[in-house]
């Protein structure tokens, strides 16, 4: 996929960053092209192999943002015969901590409703509580700004399908 400038698009570990300009330079005695993006204060340069590469990715579509909403509203279930423990939301910390980096968005919704059900029936360690804050922002940061409104009225409504979702798996078992 070609950006341009003007273009807002996602970097894994940086966030949303707008294209102000494209450069070439010459690094290593080659001539190499160069996405300039903007996040905030900070500028970095990527390069196009990267950028082209997965280093890059355009922002969520509204369609894209009604089939992460259709994922969060799916309940998780728990087995019939077993009562719902912490044990049903395991999440390995070191991978999720390189999910939140890549920002993709179907693993941070993921991540966010496995640790918001866990969190409703234990406390959760600082790692996991540090995960859940992360996803959380990365998911509401990116809505947000697709939807015009606040990143707080984007987690509200993160939440609140979540809370649904948990409300709705009674009388459904796997």
């Amino acid at each position: 996929m070609n950006f341009q400038v003007g273009d807002t698009v996602v970097k894994p570990g940086l966030g949303i960053c707008k294209i102000k300009a494209i450069r070439k330079m010459q690094v290593e005695g080659k001539d190499q092209t160069f996405y300039v993006l903007q996040s905030g204060d900070v500028k970095v340069m990527v390069p196009f192999s990267y950028a082209h590469s997965g280093g890059l990715r355009p922002l969520l579509t509204e369609e894209g943002i009604e089939k992460l909403f259709s994922f969060l509203s799916e309940p998780i279930l728990i087995p019939e015969d077993e009562r719902e423990s912490p044990d049903h939301y395991l999440v390995n910390v070191e991978e999720a901590k390189e999910q939140i980096k890549h920002r993709d968005p179907i693993a941070l919704a993921n991540l966010v409703k496995i640790l918001f059900y866990k969190i409703k029936i234990a406390d959760i360690p600082k790692a996991e509580t540090d995960i859940y804050q992360g996803s959380m922002q990365a998911l509401s940061d990116e809505i947000a700004h697709i939807e015009h409104t606040t990143k707080q009225k984007a987690a509200h409504r993160i939440r609140s399908t979540l809370t649904e979702s948990r409300k709705s798996r009674k009388g459904a078992h796997l």
